[in-house]
């Protein structure tokens, strides 16, 4: 049971990382231009996906420095669904 219970955390890590690697790009290009707040709220709520993690965490957060004065309400929403999740999981 233990050894299947460390295969599992080791998956989700690999899948964590993936991510990492999928995203990085995916924010580095949003922080160079303005984009929509259309495609904003796509990107934020595929890193929301991974807020447990927190290389991604750190995406989430300067992706949302750089917009937070271009779509103020929209990234308010974000940090907001954020600190929600965040609770769920402290509870």
């Amino acid at each position: 049971m233990d050894e299947r219970i460390y295969q599992i955390a080791e998956q989700i890590v690999e899948i964590h990382q993936k991510a990492y690697e999928v995203y990085l790009p995916l924010v580095e290009d949003v922080y160079s231009r303005t984009v929509s707040e259309v495609e904003l709220s796509h990107l934020l709520d595929y890193l929301l996906d991974f807020e447990c993690d927190e290389k991604i965490l750190g995406l989430y957060k300067k992706v949302c420095r750089k917009y937070l004065y271009v779509y103020p309400r929209c990234i308010k929403f974000y940090i907001e669904e954020y600190r929600e999740m965040l609770e769920d999981e402290n509870k």
